[in-house]
């Protein structure tokens, strides 16, 4: 990535112009109080020159994602829930995972931990939540309205909605939307009735693709368990029959893209032998790999045909062997390939203790648009370009980052109607990729409790504070501010580095006049 390096110690000349902050409290100025971040900075298990996993350090799987205002909003199986519950060890069988965890992004390298979402305590009837599908669509109140779909492990397949994509979120049915005893499946059922993937086509029309498992015919191609179904006027409904897709080697993780006028699935292949493999289609696709199949009229059986295999197995781009699920996003023009591999867990050296802990990367995807067509993708570590700076001088909720070290997330609703970063110790950190100072910044604060220091450093995690603050809230929520060492301008990539223990929920930078709001 590009790093502009831009600093001056003064105003003269720099472009530098009066800018103010943004908290709705008044700002207690920053102490020397003989604090410091300590010898040793702790680990991190992502690098600045890496935008792969997504999260530094939540593990998060079976992607789906949405746009709105311009933010991309990434949904995922929360598999940190089940890492904790087994202590970090043995295999994940997702069983108690019941949340989903989401995350949020406007540059495509910076994310912001938009928190969980407890789907079980909101859809109390269900016991789990994986493989969630979201939509959007403005109606008839004039707002835009969110449909999340999770399935509720291998049995059936349920509904939230809000109109804010972080919620809070609301049980419209009361029940499964898709379950093998309903009128469109009791007579045919589906092995596993779960992945649901949801797309919107352009008439405003809802359909939904699920299903899973092994098949009905012996030589595992013609698995028979993946059906498409069009969603009634309110989303929250099935409308009439659902159409058995002709898949081939289908297994687990559908998603529905609406492309070019016609409908996409795409889905995850199983570990069938591929001896049965129609020579006319091209080769076979290769173990547990990701597919498509392509139709423009999706209740008709006959009209899908077969697209190809576009993402082979993770251990094909240099990642452990896992299972995968992939999401296409078109974001800023541009599509984008969400997936999923264990790559964080490697990172983080625990393959020899744990396995099945996925995260979700993010690389860029060819869509011939006008025939429907996927071009064959890539995993990689280094991912996607960022595609805008992240404004210093705007407000920057504190879980907002690139990487991280040593941190975690605390709902702090009932305080401040925020997330929050805490579990500080001397040392930790997070950084953040490009961040624009304008023309100028000499001033920095900060929103948290507790009592530390925290230390801005640029471009070189190991490079000299260009300022800090520190502080002892005496356990309240407080705005500290700080005056920097140095006018810093122009784009950096910038470390904020912590010692003390201490609840870390906004920060800003601004221009101050000497004199100006003391």
């Amino acid at each position: 990535m590009a790093i502009l390096l831009s600093v001056s110690v003064s105003s003269a000349g720099c472009g530098a112009k009066p800018t103010e902050f943004t908290f709705d409290d008044s700002m207690v100025p920053s102490q020397d109080l003989g604090y410091s971040v300590g010898d040793k900075l702790s680990e991190a298990y992502k690098g600045m020159d890496e935008n792969n996993p997504v999260s530094s350090d939540i593990y998060f799987a079976d992607p789906t994602s949405v746009e709105y205002e311009g933010r991309l909003y990434i949904y995922g199986t929360n598999d940190s829930q089940e890492f904790r519950s087994k202590n970090g060890y043995g295999s994940n069988g997702y069983g108690s995972i019941n949340t989903l965890a989401c995350y949020s992004t406007e540059d495509m390298s910076n994310f912001r931990y938009e928190g969980e979402i407890p789907v079980c305590e909101i859809a109390t009837w269900a016991g789990c939540s994986w493989a969630p599908s979201i939509v959007s669509r403005e109606e008839s109140d004039g707002k835009t309205h969110f449909y999340l779909y999770f399935a509720n492990s291998g049995a059936n397949i349920g509904v939230l909605t809000s109109t804010s994509p972080t919620g809070p979120w609301e049980d419209p049915v009361g029940g499964p939307l898709v379950y093998n005893e309903m009128p469109q499946l009791k007579d045919d059922p589906v092995v596993w009735c779960f992945d649901p993937g949801v797309c919107i086509d352009d008439n405003g029309v809802g359909w939904i693709a699920f299903g899973g498992g092994k098949g009905e015919h012996q030589d595992g191609m013609r698995t028979g368990n993946c059906r498409v179904a069009k969603l009634g006027k309110d989303m929250v409904s099935i409308d009439g029959d659902a159409c058995k897709v002709p898949t081939y080697y289908h297994f687990e993780a559908n998603e529905l893209n609406f492309i070019g006028g016609k409908y996409v699935l795409t889905y995850c292949s199983n570990y069938e032998d591929r001896s049965f493999f129609p020579v006319t289609l091209g080769a076979a696709p290769q173990t547990c790999s990701m597919c498509y199949m392509v139709s423009d009229d999706p209740l008709n059986p006959d009209s899908w045909q077969w697209g190809g295999e576009y993402l082979t197995n993770p251990n094909q781009h240099g990642y452990p062997f896992s299972n995968n699920h992939s999401h296409l996003q078109k974001y800023e023009g541009k599509y984008y390939l969400l997936y999923q591999n264990v790559s964080l867990l490697e990172n983080m050296g625990k393959l020899d203790r744990a396995d099945g802990f996925r995260s979700i990367g993010i690389d860029d995807c060819e869509v011939d648009e006008a025939n429907a067509v996927i071009k064959p993708s890539k995993m990689s570590d280094k991912g996607v370009e960022q595609i805008k700076d992240l404004d210093a001088l705007s407000m920057q909720e504190a879980e907002t980052m690139h990487t991280a070290a040593g941190l975690l997330y605390y709902d702090n609703a009932e305080e401040v109607q925020s997330i929050c970063v805490t579990d500080v110790d001397d040392g930790d950190w997070l950084g953040l990729t490009n961040v624009s100072f304008g023309g100028g910044a000499n001033t920095f604060a900060a929103q948290l409790r507790g009592k530390g220091i925290i230390e801005i450093r640029l471009d070189d995690i190991n490079s000299k504070p260009v300022g800090s603050i520190q502080f002892d809230t005496n356990r309240e929520m407080k705005t500290i501010r700080g005056t920097l060492d140095k006018t810093v301008s122009g784009t950096h990539d910038m470390y904020l580095v912590f010692g003390g223990s201490f609840v870390f929920d906004k920060w800003q930078f601004a221009y101050i006049e000497d004199g100006a709001g003391e």
